[in-house]
Formats: structure tokens, sequence, C-alpha cells
């Protein structure tokens, strides 16, 4: 029976958890890793069908949060991109006396364009599909280097996390379509108003995957949460603004300090 991949560093004592996107896997956060491991205990999940545990079946929303509640420490903070937002927002959902708060990255309780609703249409989705099946790793590489828009971005840096993502197992096509189908058909815009954790929620200026207007419709529907736009980023504003968004995440780590007092 394979073992779960969950890896853990750090010498902070709050626990962190990152959850990365569809298509991807945990190395996307290695950017950020040594601005943020010395204030957190930080553990790195590939999603199952992702990266080193490509062997298990990838679930849908809710079973994932299930799978993963099972590895969470107690009082942890999750962040979660993209798709990882929305399976991080399901877990603090379901167990919300383990969850120290949550944290989204260029994400939304439902990706799909609706009336009054910005998203994605469901024909760019499956255009990235048909891309990742053709060449995986030409699509991966193409898609960090488009969010590459802040020149202060280091080549060699980008570079090395382009390599490590992609010297990770391909995710099976049946994984890619189920993930697919999940951003498809998730929508928790009615859930999320139920959430009881602090909440923090962060988009890029230039996002078109998950756009900013989305920020003034939750601010709207979850007045005691907080919103943050960085400007000059796109998807990925933790790989084209890393110190922004560390600096983001710490001082929300603070706040949850404070209320916890």
């Amino acid at each position: 029976m394979n073992k779960f991949y969950w890896r853990t560093e750090g010498i902070g004592k709050i626990h962190l958890v990152l959850i990365h996107g569809w298509g991807f896997n945990s190395t996307i956060w290695n950017i950020i890793l040594s601005k943020l491991n010395i204030h957190f205990r930080i553990h790195l999940v590939d999603l199952p069908g992702f990266g080193k545990n490509d062997k298990f079946q990838f679930l849908n929303l809710k079973n994932t949060a299930k799978f993963l509640e099972k590895y969470i420490p107690n009082n942890s903070i999750l962040l979660g991109w993209s798709m990882g937002g929305l399976i991080a927002s399901k877990i603090a959902l379901l167990y919300p006396k383990k969850i120290r708060g949550i944290i989204s990255v260029s994400s939304s309780p439902c990706f799909i364009m609706h009336r009054n609703w910005p998203g994605i249409s469901k024909n760019t989705l499956s255009k990235f599909y048909d891309q990742l099946i053709l060449n995986y790793n030409k699509t991966i590489e193409d898609f960090i280097a488009m969010q590459i828009i802040n020149s202060k971005c280091v080549t060699q840096e980008i570079q090395a996390l382009k390599n490590l993502i992609t010297s990770q197992p391909s995710p099976k096509i049946s994984t890619l379509k189920k993930g697919l189908d999940l951003l498809y058909s998730s929508d928790l815009r009615k859930e999320i108003v139920k959430l009881k954790v602090p909440f923090l929620r962060i988009y890029g200026s230039l996002d078109k995957l998950v756009p900013k207007e989305i920020s003034n419709l939750l601010d709207q529907k979850l007045p005691k949460t907080q919103s943050v736009i960085i400007e000059h980023s796109a998807h990925t504003p933790f790989i084209s603004n890393k110190y922004e968004f560390c600096t983001i995440i710490l001082e929300f780590s603070k706040y949850l300090k404070i209320l916890k007092k």
C-alpha cells in the first residue's frame, strides 16, 4: 500500500498547511519557503493524484477535505492556492474547530462564470486541460512564465522552480479530467457565508482566471473577513510578488494571535 506523501519543515510554532492548485504539485511553494519556515511549521502536501501522490486516486471536493483532515494538525492555518483555496474552504466548513484560519490565494468559491458572478469560461479551462494533456511540462513552464510580470523576479530562481515542478511525476489524464470536473461543478457561494473561522483572501490585480471583482462580492457576503489585492500580479502572486505576499501572510498570523488572546 502506498504511503501518502506529506512533508513538514520549518521551526515556527504555528502550523501552516500549503495546498496547491490543479495541475501542479507542492513544489510550487518552494519559492517562498525560506521566507516562511522560520515563522511557521510548514506542511507541504501533494493532493491525491498529483506529484509524489500520483498513485492515489483524485477525489471529489468533500472527500478530498475528509481525506486531508486526518493529516492536518489541530489549530492549523490553511493556505490554498487556486483549486487549493476551494479545498481549504471546504475543510474549514467541515472541521471549523480544527482550523485556526484560512487563506485563499487567487481562488473563488465558484470558478466558473455565471450571471452576476465573474469567473472563468468553461472553454478557457478546457483549453488549459487540452494543453496539459498534449505537453504537460511545456504547459506548466509556459503558465509560470506568463505570471512573471514583475521585473524584480530573478530569472534563475524562476527557472529552478519550473524544473522542480516538472521533475515530479506528471498527473494522469484521468486525474486532470477529474480536477477539471471539480472546478466545473464546485459552487460554495451559499456555504461560504457559514464559515466560522478567520478568512483572508488574496487576489492578483491582473488575474484573468479569478478576477479581482470577486473580492468586492465576497466582501459584501463576508463582511467579517479580510481581502487584499496585490498590484502588478496575476494568478500566482506568491511567485511574482513573493516579498509582499509573505508579509501579508505574517501580518495575518499576527492578527490570529491577537484574536486568540
